[in-house]
């Protein structure tokens, strides 16, 4: 009898698991407070601009809709709520200011 999936070897089983880790990394996560904009600071050209959000709605078992919210992180890119683009930039400036998060920035990864 044939089998309907392919075996996988092991090796090819591990690149696959490497691809979908580089895929897939957590970067950080921020609770969502209501009434704000999620804005990001391009930090290599100064620009500060609206975060692409993706949003998923499910309908679960009880018929309530749950959304889940996910953000496409780039690199080098701050991530910032605010009310307005100039609350965003205050904000990032004072974030920029601090000493533990330049070191955190600058920090070869």
């Amino acid at each position: 009898m044939k089998q309907i999936v392919p075996e996988i070897s092991r090796t090819a089983a591990q690149e696959l698991v490497a691809e979908q880790r580089k895929e897939f990394r957590l970067v950080g996560s921020q609770r969502r407070m209501p009434g704000l904009i999620l804005f990001e600071y391009d930090m290599t050209t100064g620009e500060l601009r609206r975060a692409d959000v993706n949003r998923q709605m499910e309908l679960q078992m009880n018929g309530k809709v749950s959304t889940k919210s996910r953000v496409n992180s780039r690199e080098l890119c701050l991530y910032i709520q605010a009310l307005n683009a100039q609350n965003a930039m205050r904000k990032v400036q004072q974030l920029l200011r601090r000493k533990t998060v330049r070191e955190k920035l600058l920090k070869t990864q």
